[in-house]
């Protein structure tokens, strides 16, 4: 009986390379069935304890990646920040500096204009004081006088509403009691001014005048006080009365 140790083995064919057949993946490269298997979602369970192969409806198409260049809007830094603030701080400035020009020069034309000067409001208040004094003092025996006197102190119209006054309400009373009236002004103040200086210009001033008023039945002085507004216009070098109002 022979061994199996003592038995001849049969001779083992040396490996021969592995033949490539067509159509045979190459294990080293990637095919592009792996490339989209590696994109692809995962088949369904179903199909895969099947054995079956992936249905081409199980393969997603691949995906195109577009590139997509993102235009940035470049936001107002704070330079530009800067400039437009500065930007509305000049024409701030500019509008300022106008209104400043323009209030200047107003105060500069009214400055430079001809006006009334304190030695015209002066010598309006010292005339309309002592024609006050004459316009307001009369007596009964002498009344027609008094109105002569008086009236070229005065300016049209006024002048001739006071001649009417006179000769048709205060003779007839200052004539019926023997009436005497005496005016005293003590105080006088310009109130305002209008003109240049030169001819019409006009300067109103209140006067506060007591009058003392004696007649036949009563010797006694009966004190009036009053106070006037006398318009006062300038006729050539002289200040006549234009107006009279009392209150």
């Amino acid at each position: 009986m022979t061994s199996s140790a003592d038995s001849p083995r049969p001779a083992v064919a040396a490996a021969s390379p592995r033949k490539r057949v067509a159509g045979a993946r190459r294990r080293g490269r990637p095919t592009t069935h792996q490339t989209l298997r590696a994109v692809a979602p995962p088949a369904s369970p179903d199909a895969v304890e099947a054995g079956r192969p992936i249905a081409p409806e199980h393969l997603e198409p691949p995906r195109t990646v577009a590139t997509v260049t993102s235009v940035e809007t470049e936001e107002p830094g704070p330079h530009a920040e800067h400039a437009g603030r500065r930007s509305g701080g000049l024409w701030s400035s500019a509008i300022g500096a106008a209104l400043a020009l323009a209030v200047l020069a107003a105060s500069l034309v009214y400055a430079l204009r001809p006006g009334v000067s304190d030695t015209d409001r002066t010598a309006a208040a010292g005339s309309a004081r002592t024609t006050l004094e004459s316009l307001l003092s009369y007596s009964g025996a002498t009344f027609d006088r008094h109105v002569s006197e008086v009236t070229p102190q005065l300016t049209s119209p006024f002048r001739d509403q006071f001649t009417k006054v006179a000769a048709t309400d205060i003779r007839p009373m200052a004539l019926k009691n023997e009436a005497t009236v005496q005016a005293k002004v003590y105080d006088v103040g310009v109130m305002d001014a209008a003109g240049d200086g030169g001819q019409g210009t006009t300067v109103r001033v209140m006067a506060f005048v007591n009058q003392a008023t004696t007649t036949k039945a009563q010797q006694a002085p009966a004190i009036d006080q009053n106070r006037v507004i006398a318009t006062m216009r300038k006729v050539g070098d002289r200040w006549l009365v234009s107006d009279l109002s009392a209150f």
